[in-house]
């Protein structure tokens, strides 16, 4: 196996990294091709040969997969009910973090269940980073419903011939392929443009799932939570500094603050956009007095849903 046209753009380690690997596996094969053409052209019996050969190819797959070792995850999004409104756009993503240097070899893409009363209204697009496919273009007539689908580049039907409630494997729209060779890492996004009014819908979970090699083996999965979440903070009582987690199940504005008794702003921790994610908050209480505070998080969505928590926690100096 030689790989001889890598795509990795997103950080320079990463591209050092996997360039690294790619170097020395690129000169194990060299020096295991000259070791195979040795022995057949060595003398010696064809069965001495043989048994030299077969060796040879055993050590050479196991180097391989040490190397390279390929497997295939899920990443999905469930627990949510977002509105596929008349002639909007809608968006949401999952978060994707293998370890660095992991490589896309394959994509494939399901839609666990969108309700829609007029499927060929929507166009569906999966993107990440820059790259890119339209995954559905109008499809369906006026039939509802996308149930379990699964869209696959090497499935028999194309989507275009199947008919709705669409449910089962079926060749997208356009090809996946925009997505092999790129690290898998960052926010894959799936966008839905309803594109006529008088029919409407909602998304209910959807997933991308990847087939991706790692040079170092690493493997690490990162979880949107299906509601917001306010975890307590940690330490707890605490001097001077805690962190404070929160969940965000869908993008929008999210905004951490911090109250005294009084019911006072003492500060802002954390605010402005974010992409549905887990993320920690560090709070610096050096400048504020020993007490009871209370800690705030307010989140909004583009399509109006709110949330709100409170939760108590003690500064001890």
């Amino acid at each position: 196996m030689v790989i001889s046209k890598i795509n990795v753009t997103e950080s320079a380690n990463r591209s050092i990294t996997f360039t690294i690997y790619i170097v020395i596996w690129n000169q194990i094969y060299y020096i295991l091709s000259r070791f195979i053409t040795l022995i057949l052209n060595s003398g010696g019996t064809m069965g001495s040969k043989k048994l030299l050969f077969v060796f040879t190819l055993l050590f050479f797959t196991i180097v391989q997969s040490n190397i390279f070792s390929q497997a295939q995850q899920s990443f999905c999004r469930t627990g949510i009910n977002i509105p596929i409104i008349n002639l909007s756009t809608l968006r949401d993503s999952v978060l994707v973090n293998l370890g660095a240097g992991c490589i896309v070899t394959d994509v494939n893409f399901k839609i666990l269940n969108i309700t829609h009363t007029w499927d060929s209204d929507m166009l569906m697009y999966l993107q990440k980073g820059n790259a890119g496919s339209q995954i559905i273009r109008n499809v369906g007539g006026s039939g509802d419903n996308f149930t379990n689908t699964i869209l696959d580049d090497s499935a028999a039907i194309p989507i275009l011939s199947g008919t709705a409630p669409f449910t089962g494997t079926y060749r997208p729209s356009n090809p996946l392929t925009p997505f092999i060779g790129i690290p898998t890492d960052g926010y894959w996004r799936y966008l839905i443009n309803d594109t006529a009014g008088g029919d409407d819908g909602s998304l209910t979970g959807w997933c991308v799932i990847i087939t991706f090699t790692c040079p170092t083996g690493g493997i690490q999965t990162v979880e949107i939570p299906n509601t917001y979440m306010l975890y307590q903070n940690y330490p707890n009582p605490f001097n001077p500094v805690t962190k404070i987690k929160y969940g965000v199940p869908q993008n929008g504005y999210v905004k951490i603050t911090v109250y005294n008794e009084l019911g006072e702003l003492v500060k802002i921790v954390d605010e402005g956009y974010k992409e549905a994610n887990t993320y920690e908050a560090v709070f610096d209480a050096t400048n504020l007095p020993n007490g009871v505070y209370y800690y705030k998080l307010e989140a909004s969505t583009v399509s109006g849903q709110g949330f709100t928590d409170t939760k108590k926690m003690v500064i001890i100096k």
